[in-house]
């Protein structure tokens, strides 16, 4: 296909030049022999017939290289001087053939185009030209076109052949990947060529789409596994207590309290399933569709002075340290449920009497920090408290499910920010970069 593509285009702008350069030697030779005969006429009129004849004479092929055929003819046909073809001498152009002059082909006519030019009432100029050349020009030009154009097609197939021939390699290892993975290995991925052309730019996007996917599968497989292991318990102990209400409860007041229990146990449950799902969203990143101008400023007051009550009535300080102005592209739900999640699980997981720090810098980049002087968390558990439902010993007491900081670090992956678990010396300190392109304001306290 593109070989005859190729093909039929040539020939389009074969044809064309062809036929413009034919017309124009065609136009050429008519202006030459005109303008011949014009000034031939001119010399008669000026200087006649003896000037006329002089000029002829000096011009005509025989005497210079690339001159013309002159005849002069009566209005009745006779010719009076001159070799070209006796005629009926009309004013303008005619095509004619005379006896061959040694350049034609064998057994061919002298191709004559002449131009017929009145000098007086019973006198005619003609003047012509042997116009073969032009029509040899055309077959040899026809000739050479062919040949070319054979050659042309041939490089076209040749080239089309190797050009669809590595396409379609490429094409096989993209479709043998795909085999690979329908078939269960979620690890394969299209190797690239290096050449950085459209099909590995293609082939790299289709990597990453499948790193993407493979990395949703890890985390669905954990997730499951994590909800088989971390719902059983309660998931038992809900059904421990409703066997044990059905057995040995005495009166309405018993089962009253069991039923009770049991609904604050499944409340728990259903609290668990929802945060799940609420991060499964959010890693799916469906939410970054919706981002607008978020001011971190604001949010950080609004939730420092939500959570201000509730830290007091357990013993806790809550200060805060705030630039104002510090903005960013994202949703304002999700980071002001990443800061609420970060003050409620300092609050939890410090001592009576832990002051609790927020700070909001606008540096080089917006740098949100809630720290606490408590007890910390040593370095070899930090990253683990980002996974789904892990909680340290020392946890194990206080009221939670473990997904608070998966949740936080869900919302932050889904700002392209970055958050750390860094000793404040002593405590926790939770640092969450976000990216260059906020808005920053002057430091306030």
């Amino acid at each position: 296909m593109f070989a005859l593509i190729f093909g039929v285009s040539v020939a389009v702008v074969g044809a064309f030049i062809y036929v413009n350069v034919k017309a124009t030697l065609n136009n050429q030779e008519r202006s030459r022999i005109e303008a011949e005969a014009l000034t031939l006429k001119g010399e008669y009129d000026s200087g006649g017939m003896r000037d006329m004849m002089n000029a002829i004479r000096e011009r005509q092929r025989d005497k210079i290289a690339g001159g013309l055929d002159y005849s002069l003819f009566t209005s009745d046909g006779k010719r009076l001087f001159g070799r070209l073809p006796k005629q009926q001498p009309r004013p303008g152009w005619k095509h004619m053939t005379g006896p061959p002059d040694g350049d034609e082909p064998r057994g061919e006519l002298e191709q004559l185009l002449v131009f017929r030019e009145k000098l007086a009432p019973d006198l005619w100029l003609v003047v012509g030209d042997d116009v073969g050349r032009l029509r040899n020009f055309g077959d040899d030009f026809l000739s050479l076109f062919g040949l070319g154009l054979l050659m042309a097609l041939t490089l076209a197939a040749v080239g089309g052949t190797v050009v669809s021939k590595t396409f379609l390699q490429r094409v096989d290892s993209i479709n043998r990947t795909a085999e690979a993975i329908i078939e269960g290995d979620i690890g394969k991925r299209i190797p690239l060529s290096g050449s950085g052309d459209d099909m590995d730019r293609l082939a790299g996007t289709l990597n990453r789409m499948l790193d993407r996917i493979s990395t949703l599968m890890d985390a669905l497989r954990h997730v499951s596994t994590d909800i088989a292991h971390d719902l059983r318990t309660p998931l038992g102990h809900l059904r421990h207590a409703l066997d044990d209400a059905r057995e040995h409860a005495r009166d309405v007041v018993e089962y009253r309290s069991a039923i009770g229990r049991a609904i604050d146990e499944t409340d728990a449950i259903l609290d668990t399933f929802s945060a799940l799902l609420r991060i499964a969203q959010i890693e799916s990143g469906s939410r970054r569709s919706g981002f607008q101008t978020a001011n971190l400023s604001e949010i950080a007051s609004r939730v420092a002075q939500s959570f201000a009550p509730t830290a007091e009535e357990q013993g806790r300080t809550l200060t805060t340290a705030i630039d104002p102005h510090v903005e960013v592209s994202g949703d304002r739900e999700l980071i002001t449920q990443l800061m609420a999640n970060l003050i409620d699980n300092a609050i939890r997981h410090t001592p009576t009497g832990a002051e609790i720090h927020l700070s909001l810098s606008s540096g080089e980049k917006p740098v949100l920090e809630v720290s606490d002087d408590g007890r910390g968390i040593p370095a070899e558990e930090r990253e683990k408290v980002f996974n789904r439902f892990y909680r340290r010993e020392a946890s194990r007491t206080t009221p939670g499910n473990g997904l608070g900081l998966t949740l936080a670090a869900a919302v932050a992956a889904l700002h392209h920010a970055k958050i750390a678990l860094l000793d404040n010396m002593p405590g926790l300190k939770v640092r969450v970069e976000f990216p260059k392109g906020a808005i920053g304001g002057q430091q306030s306290s």
